[in-house]
């Protein structure tokens, strides 16, 4: 027995990396893969005690067992992934029609805001969203930028009238 164990170790250690990078083709996870590794040597060690001793290609035989283990592993992944997707699309249909088209404006509105805002000039963008983002006060703002409040003030005053008059175009 502590013979077969120094064998097997061997063969751990000659083919640990070739099962490890089978299992992380294909699984595409580094812990699952690894885990899934574990488990094609723990299989194959239980497995040559109960075949003969001479297997012709072990290399082949080693990485079989990894990519049976590994494929197992990822259906398994994906159902439970369906299955949790039919589960939130399930309780995303319970709610409110209304309440779902309000969330879908609510984004669109925010992605607009936001594509406006990255295309005003800088200084006019950081007031913006100084302002009504961080919720800094015009005094918090002139000392952050070290700026006169009343240029703060013009900043705020330009930027809105910027996004109010890009908010009407169809571009964005």
């Amino acid at each position: 027995m502590d013979c077969e164990n120094d064998l097997f170790e061997q063969i751990v250690l000659k083919y640990q990396n070739l099962v490890y990078t089978v299992c992380l083709n294909i699984l595409k996870n580094p812990h699952d893969a690894e885990n899934t590794a574990q488990e094609t040597f723990l299989s194959a060690f239980l497995d040559i005690s109960q075949k003969s001793k001479d297997i012709n290609n072990l290399k082949s035989w080693l990485c079989r067992i990894a990519v049976n283990k590994s494929v197992d592993l990822k259906r398994k992944s994906d159902k439970i992934i369906k299955n949790e997707e039919s589960f939130e699309l399930s309780e995303f249909e319970i709610k409110d029609n209304a309440d779902v088209e309000n969330q879908i404006e609510n984004t669109e509105r925010r992605d607009k805001l936001n594509i406006i805002i990255s295309n005003i000039p800088v200084q006019y963008a950081n007031a913006i969203k100084a302002f009504y983002f961080e919720q800094m006060s015009v005094k918090e703002i002139a000392c952050y930028y070290k700026l006169p409040e009343k240029t703060i003030e013009t900043h705020l005053y330009r930027a809105k009238k910027l996004i109010k008059e890009r908010w009407g175009e169809n571009d964005y």
